[in-house]
């Protein structure tokens, strides 16, 4: 059996500088995507924006986001349990990111075919993707060592390769390829769309530049996914097929991996929408201007009870 130097990284104080390497990137990059995330939420909750459905959806995929890159920047835990409940934890949020951005590509699927969304269904979403990978994450647990030290992190061990395939990669690859037909195919329908759009109403021509805006919206956070996505595939693939971890693909899976929340964070303060919002200034008034309403909506609030006696008589 050929060693593979990525299993040096399994054990506590390794010099290897290979995996020292990998720590640094991927703590870095963890780090960063855990300060970026929290301002993507701070800025929907600032400005109210969680009102909008597509908002909300953005905000469940930062919250899944913020939480599967926590092991990243924590890495492996020593003792067994807390390892194998480390190694759930990374494959319930790696699910849950997977699931927000394929009910974000289906609620843009929706809008762009049929005009309208899929709030009407938001509860069910949150049930599915919320519970579904608890399930799906506890399989690894029916094996003896199913989750454990694997390579720089706590995962599925290398002892277990093909349940690693089976639990995640294989069914993520699949995805992804739908995916991106899907998005493929929805850039070629907005397209044609637009070439044979004549729009006399007013009324008509208002409501759809706000549909079009919101598909903008939604469109690049798919893509996004699909990108960074393709990497940790590639080189989980390339491992099995070869016997041996090529350090290039896994240095960049361990850039890629925990990137998800700052990406998408970075696409959020670019849209036209945002991006004065997101200056200082600007965020240190609204601060002020909600400090202010509170203010102002607690005094009126106890002036209309201050004369409510406390028992009936």
């Amino acid at each position: 059996m050929v060693h593979d130097w990525l299993d040096d990284c399994t054990r506590d104080g390794s010099n290897n500088e290979r995996c020292i390497a990998l720590k640094v990137v991927r703590e870095l990059f963890g780090c960063t995507s855990v300060i970026l995330s929290l301002f993507m939420i701070f800025l929907i909750w600032l400005y109210k924006k969680y009102l909008f459905f597509t908002q909300r959806l953005l905000l469940s995929l930062s919250i899944a986001s913020l939480f599967d890159v926590m092991p990243y920047i924590i890495g492996p835990v020593k003792s067994k349990v807390g390892c194998q409940i480390q190694g759930y934890f990374m494959t319930y949020f790696d699910w849950v990111c997977l699931a927000w951005v394929c009910v974000i590509t289906l609620n843009m699927f929706r809008l762009i075919k049929e005009d309208t969304s899929y709030e009407s269904q938001e509860r069910l979403f949150h049930l599915v993707v919320w519970f579904l990978p608890l399930i799906i994450a506890g399989v690894p647990f029916r094996y003896e060592d199913g989750y454990g030290r694997s390579g720089p992190w706590c995962w599925i061990t290398s002892e277990h390769k093909a349940l690693g395939f089976l639990i995640w990669y294989a069914p993520a690859l699949m995805i992804v390829v739908v995916l991106t037909i899907m998005l493929i195919y929805l850039r070629i329908y907005t397209k044609q769309q637009n070439l044979n759009y004549l729009g006399y109403n007013p009324e008509q021509e208002r409501a759809r530049s706000r549909k079009w805006k919101e598909v903008r919206l939604l469109f690049l956070y798919p893509l996004v996914y699909i990108v960074l996505a393709v990497i940790p595939l590639i080189a989980r693939i390339h491992a099995l097929s070869s016997g041996e971890s090529s350090f290039i693909l896994v240095l960049l899976m361990n850039m890629t991996a925990p990137l998800l929340g700052a990406v998408n964070t970075c696409l959020y303060s670019c849209n036209a929408d945002m991006r004065h919002q997101i200056h200082p200034n600007y965020i240190l008034d609204e601060l002020k201007h909600r400090r202010s309403r509170a203010t102002t909506e607690r005094y009126d609030f106890e002036s209309e009870t201050s004369h409510i006696r406390p028992y009936s008589d």
